[in-house]
């Protein structure tokens, strides 16, 4: 029985815990420690709040999960004995591996990216492991990592580009949504039966894709017939420059990270 405890109750945090409870971890060895949100979400959700010590004391693995300006008075807070050897995931964006291995000499460290899908456990997550991690250690995080979806091992100086693409896209994907399903209200579908239509067909397509040998081009390909209405479709797309345009916005989200 492993427990899992959460060092911070945010958007991510809630994420996580709410993909453990869908892969059937109990709802007793998820512990969470927030000085405000807490308690709140324990109530919400029949998880057991505690300080950031006891936390630690009870946790076999600990999700660090606050805010990057609170890694240092955090980690000075805590008794080093207690997260000595202790195996911390940490979901802290901005904050890369050497500086949670200051922040926590001698705990068993993985840095990752999860996206906002773990809750549903169809999340993306990069990971990159500590130099010191102990097999056991590294087995126990993957298997953390497995119940919240898939997971891929990259070098942290692709982590910007990952966070691009699992991080963010996820809201250019809902707004790719709300145009197709927009398009087809102006043609007579009601809002939700065109919400529906327009998110199964992505959902669809993006299973298809992963469940084929195909790259995107043969795919496209198979759907639209020469001289046929789809390809008209992508004809007008490429001319206001679709790809153009996702790949910007993109870029300027990868750029952002670096201001």
């Amino acid at each position: 029985m492993t427990r899992y405890g959460f060092l911070g109750a945010g958007n991510m945090a809630q994420a996580m815990i709410k993909g453990l409870l869908n892969a059937g971890i109990s709802a007793q060895d998820i512990l969470v420690a927030s000085p405000h949100s807490a308690a709140k979400l324990a109530k919400e959700l029949g998880i057991q709040a505690l300080d950031a010590t006891e936390l630690l004391q009870t946790a076999d693995l600990v999700t660090l999960a606050f805010l990057p300006k609170q890694l240092t008075a955090i980690s000075q807070s805590l008794p080093a004995n207690l997260y000595q050897n202790k195996l911390l995931v940490s979901v802290i964006g901005d904050v890369n591996l050497n500086s949670l291995e200051n922040a926590f000499p001698g705990a068993q460290i993985v840095r990752t990216l999860p996206n906002v899908n773990v809750s549903i456990n169809r999340g993306m997550t990069s990971y990159a492991l500590a130099t010191n991690l102990t097999t056991a250690s590294q087995t126990a995080a993957l298997a953390f990592l497995d119940l919240l979806g898939s997971r891929i091992e990259l070098a942290e100086s692709n982590f910007a580009v990952f966070s691009a693409l699992a991080g963010s896209s996820p809201a250019y994907v809902f707004a790719f949504i709300q145009s197709l399903a927009q398009a087809g209200q102006q043609n007579g579908l009601s809002t939700q039966d065109a919400l529906t239509i327009a998110a199964q067909t992505v959902l669809g397509s993006a299973q298809t894709l992963l469940a084929s040998d195909s790259d995107p081009t043969s795919l496209i390909a198979s759907v639209a017939s020469p001289g046929g209405s789809t390809e008209a479709g992508l004809k007008a797309l490429s001319a206001d420059k679709f790809n153009e345009v996702v790949i910007h916005g993109i870029q300027a989200t990868i750029d952002h990270q670096h201001e």
